[in-house]
């Protein structure tokens, strides 16, 4: 199959905002149990681990729309606006409740490789078409998240091209990883 021209409707199997702030109040958290994800967890292509919030399962159980799990990609809403990561198959977790700053979406694995469609998002084209839809007043959020990130058109190429360009920049990641590690490892 050939690169074509999609709609992201057609590639997404779910897709599902975090709770309203009266459903997920600052009262609700703990300090262990069940990990909530927020813009601290998304600088990077891959949610990171230090979490800071939690729930009870109950109360995370009870917002399940809002569960994200392994290979969901999380996008903030508002805030700083656009950022977007996935959550590894390797992570520390295998379900995270995401913020009411954020949204989740399960893409179709058959038509989509995680990491492409996240490295896509954080190319200059793909930033802009994400803040196409910020308003332009008041605290930086995105219009009618959802509705417009379904919306999105892109060139979507086979799912082994894909693979294959995403596998380059994952060695380029994996690489600047380790040097972080070793200056890390320099500096202590």
């Amino acid at each position: 199959m050939c690169s074509q021209e999609i709609e992201l409707v057609s590639v997404i199997k779910d897709i599902a905002a975090g709770p309203f702030g009266s459903n997920l109040k600052v009262s609700s958290f703990t300090s262990y149990g069940f990990p909530i994800i927020d813009g601290a967890n998304l600088k990077d292509y891959k949610v990171s681990d230090n979490i800071t919030k939690f729930v009870s399962e109950t109360k995370a159980r009870s917002l399940h729309r809002s569960i994200a799990h392994r290979g969901d990609v999380i996008v903030t809403i508002s805030g700083t606006i656009g950022q977007m990561s996935y959550i590894p198959m390797n992570s520390k977790y295998s379900e995270y409740l995401c913020s009411q700053r954020q949204f989740r979406v399960t893409f179709d694995k058959s038509k989509v490789y995680i990491p492409y469609i996240v490295f896509y998002f954080h190319t200059y084209e793909g930033k802009n078409k994400i803040l196409s839809f910020a308003n332009q007043t008041g605290v930086p959020a995105l219009s009618q998240p959802l509705k417009n990130f379904k919306k999105i058109r892109l060139t979507l190429p086979s799912l082994y091209k894909q693979k294959q360009i995403a596998s380059i920049i994952e060695k380029i990641n994996e690489k600047i990883e380790s040097n972080k590690q070793i200056n890390d490892n320099l500096a202590a």
